[in-house]
């Protein structure tokens, strides 16, 4: 029995690297092996750039960045003249949220990055007619998302 345990670990892949797929979460400037390096990184703040990788990298309005993750633009402003230039751990946590849901939603079309977008701005009935980029002010609220997403890739009808 301890053989097939050490096997299974063995080929086991690790949680982190099939939790997210690297390549968005390096656009928008976050450690690509997540885990604990994720959460340091977050409890640290990200640097205020982050707003224009997601713009660059992912073609998101920096508006539609901000008014997601509910950060100030004039804080935003104040902080990239300072010499941390960093956002603050809860602003972090709620960009980290956004990037989350638009990876599986990419996912869920297949990388579509428009498609993705497309469908976390159109209301959904299983979200009660709210948009699913709505939910996201919320871990709550991003959770089931992230449900109704995983509803949607096994062809559960929602």
């Amino acid at each position: 029995m301890t053989n097939k345990v050490k096997e299974y670990r063995k080929t086991a892949e690790p949680i982190a690297s099939s939790y997210h797929s690297d390549k968005i979460w390096q656009l928008a400037g976050f450690p690509a092996s997540g885990g604990l390096t994720l959460i340091q990184e977050l409890q640290r703040g990200l640097s205020v750039d982050v707003i224009n990788r997601l713009n660059n990298g992912l073609n998101l309005s920096k508006k539609y960045v901000l008014e997601i993750t509910g950060i100030n633009e004039r804080n935003l402003a104040r902080r990239k003249k300072t010499d941390d230039q960093r956002l603050n751990p809860e602003e972090s946590e709620r960009v980290a949220r956004l990037v989350r849901v638009m990876d599986i939603a990419i996912d869920l079309f297949d990388g579509d990055k428009d498609a993705a977008i497309d469908w976390l701005n159109t209301p959904a009935i299983a979200l009660g007619n709210r948009s699913p980029v709505e939910l996201l002010a919320t871990e709550t609220g991003a959770l089931e998302v992230s449900n109704l997403i995983g509803r949607l890739e096994h062809g559960v009808f929602s």
